[in-house]
């Protein structure tokens, strides 16, 4: 195992940048972390390593010839399988498109290779991105690097265990109720779901209108992520949903401390299924950030006790297009719950949309207000640590849920993260302690839409404290 893998990407691009150290042994060191790891996690189904080392020796020249493109440059990184890859296959996790090859790339990966960054390969994902386990897939399951009997969350479940196992310095994720955050918190390695629209999702499949889904970065640091963001966010008039917002240096900004802010501990709705392990170390990573200098309130956001109720329409809003394809296509789907899924969407009518989308808009004002005096919340990332992959009925504060049922698995995986996929605030998971288990806990910290670099200047000073990033068991 090659130590260089896992050291911080401002510290490794600096060493490529002098060339102390070559992308091609960059690229090299993690094509063999992936052949000798892999066989455990399965979260690198496709690795193109000749395209890959292709890559880093133009890397090298461009170095040689002092032309550096900035801290991302020659390194390994992956991206999920639903982020088209020019002459990739691009599965979703689905057996309907085993054979599909996209012949173009994503704005996101050619964002990355602009900034001379190594893609290696797609990482594994839950089927159609539709839950928060990646159990299900048509490469087979992904587990977790801390325990391989346990899940990775999802569905971006590949790239947290693929980056906590240092087969990858970054990955990019997708994230429409969970998928970047959920698994990041069970694998124990940094997640940022963007504000929506500050990434392009030009590229990313389906091509959905779901105004839930991000793309974003998971990395081993915050300081990994903000610099991944300097290189993927901006304005693209590809992509109908994309932002014109102002740009802004996130790493530049890392470094200015929580003195002064205000963050609510919100004390409703995230801590009914919570297990009590989960919320102690909520409440440590709250009273760090008070000694740190922020003011730490607690405060109800009331609105949420009704999000059930939103969230039965947007199930019909983001299948109907699975439907559609289901139709088209024909093709089977790994698991019972997409089909209850699918059919939980044609039986959506206008007077439940209209409902929720009244709530939604009752919500979205009452945390607009909130956050008028208030610069960030604090939430547990999920209710419980990753649960073993065989499991039907998994333990919550009062009593358990099963998995298996209709709703189940989100109850878990994905209710704590999916209120803020709805309003479109960036939303980051850091560790923030593990369990009795030994396994990764996710501390959520939320901000003002395209205050993002506010989300993770609060992540990186708790970062600094104490809780960051430990290598798991499985490289070890």
């Amino acid at each position: 195992m090659n130590e260089l893998l896992f050291e911080p990407i401002s510290s490794i691009g600096e060493q490529l940048r002098t060339r102390a150290v070559s992308s091609v042994e960059l690229v090299s060191a993690a094509l063999e972390q992936i052949a000798e790891t892999d066989n455990r996690l399965n979260a690198f189904p496709v690795v193109k390593a000749e395209e890959a080392l292709a890559s880093a020796e133009a890397a090298d020249v461009e170095l040689a010839q002092g032309r550096w493109r900035g801290p991302l440059h020659g390194l390994p990184v992956g991206v999920k399988d639903n982020i088209a890859v020019a002459g990739w296959v691009t599965t979703c996790g689905s057996p309907i498109l085993a054979e599909h090859v996209t012949d173009f790339d994503a704005a996101v990966v050619e964002r990355l290779r602009s900034a001379g960054a190594v893609v290696l390969g797609k990482n594994n994902m839950h089927e159609w991105a539709l839950a928060g386990s990646c159990i299900q897939s048509v490469f087979g399951s992904t587990h977790n690097p801390w325990n391989t009997d346990h899940i990775t969350g999802g569905s971006s479940g590949g790239s947290a265990a693929a980056v906590a196992a240092g087969q990858a310095f970054m990955s990019i994720g997708t994230d429409a109720r969970a998928s970047i955050r959920n698994p990041a918190s069970y694998c124990g390695v940094v997640g940022l779901k963007p504000t929506h629209g500050l990434v392009s999702r030009f590229g990313e499949l389906p091509p959905t209108s779901s105004w839930y889904m991000t793309l974003g970065p998971i990395a081993r640091r915050v300081e990994d992520v903000a610099l991944t963001m300097d290189a993927i966010a901006g304005y693209d008039p590809r992509d109908p949903s994309s932002a014109d917002a102002e740009h802004r240096e996130y790493a530049a900004r890392l470094d200015g401390g929580v003195s002064g802010l205000r963050i609510a501990v919100v004390t409703n709705y995230f801590y009914s299924d919570t297990l009590p392990e989960v919320a102690e170390n909520v409440r440590a990573a709250a009273d760090t950030l008070a000694n740190l200098g922020a003011e730490v309130v607690e405060l109800e956001i009331g609105m949420l006790e009704h999000w059930p109720l939103i969230e039965s329409s947007f199930e019909g809003e983001n299948k109907g297009w699975l439907l559609e394809l289901a139709l088209e296509r024909g093709g089977e789907f790994l698991h019972d719950d997409i089909r209850y899924r699918i059919l939980a969407s044609a039986f959506t009518n206008t007077v439940d949309t209209m409902r929720s989308t009244r709530i939604l808009s009752m919500l979205r004002h009452e945390v607009q207000d909130l956050m008028r005096e208030t610069d960030l919340l604090l939430t547990p990332t999920n209710s419980t640590p990753a649960y073993r992959a065989d499991a039907r009925d998994v333990a919550v504060r009062e009593g358990s849920v099963d998995v298996e049922a209709p709703g189940g698995q989100g109850r878990i995986t994905t209710r704590l993260t999916v209120p803020f996929n709805a309003l479109a605030l960036p939303a980051i998971s850091v560790p923030c302690g593990f369990s009795s288990e030994g396994l990764p806990i996710g501390l959520q910290l939320v901000g003002r839409a395209f205050e993002d670099d506010m989300v993770l200047r609060a992540a990186r000073a708790y970062e600094q404290a104490g809780q960051g990033y430990q290598r798991p068991t499985v490289v070890r």
